[in-house]
């Protein structure tokens, strides 16, 4: 089963997702946010989820899934697909041109479904942000970014059981018109 929980900044993405889960199950948490400067808010992330969950914190988020299926939880939370693709996106920004760049993330996202897809019996709850309802960036790298953010949270939310956007910490759930 698949979760995808999409908003904006602080809008209780994180802690609407723990009133979706099991609190007593075996749980890892993949966080992502690896750059400087959020260590306040993924504490305070930290302090709000139960004691026993295991907490994986890496940029590499194909390596970390792997870690957390091997543990063999019934949930894994990816928090966030959006400081993934940006840690993704600043470790290689000058090494690839776009072509290159939208290949690498096109097969990341490919080794990523796999892995998810190969434990169905594992609830995978992916948050994200929503990025794309501003002003267009100004530069090259900010204008990709929110680019294929929205084509990753497309991406995840076409696979998922249920959407949901989450709005100043309420729900609204989405439906797939097939």
């Amino acid at each position: 089963m698949e979760t995808f929980v999409l908003g904006a900044a602080h809008s209780g993405k994180s802690e609407w997702a723990l009133t979706q889960l099991n609190l007593d199950a075996p749980t890892t948490v993949i966080g992502t946010a690896v750059l400087s400067g959020l260590e306040d808010r993924i504490n305070s992330l930290k302090n709000a989820r139960p004691k026993h969950w295991k907490h994986l914190e890496s940029g590499d988020l194909f390596d970390q899934l792997k870690l957390a299926f091997a543990a063999a939880p019934d949930q894994i939370v990816i928090d966030s697909l959006n400081q993934w693709l940006a840690n993704y996106l600043l470790d290689s920004w000058l090494k690839y041109d776009r072509k290159q760049h939208e290949a690498r993330i096109t097969l990341e996202l490919e080794r990523l479904f796999h892995i998810i897809d190969a434990h169905p019996s594992t609830h995978v709850l992916s948050v994200s942000s929503e990025v794309g309802a501003g002003i267009t960036p100004p530069d090259e790298l900010s204008r990709f970014f929110r680019q294929t953010l929205g084509h990753v949270n497309q991406r995840f939310a076409a696979r998922a059981n249920t959407v949901v956007q989450i709005v100043a910490g309420l729900p609204i759930f989405m439906t797939k018109v097939r």
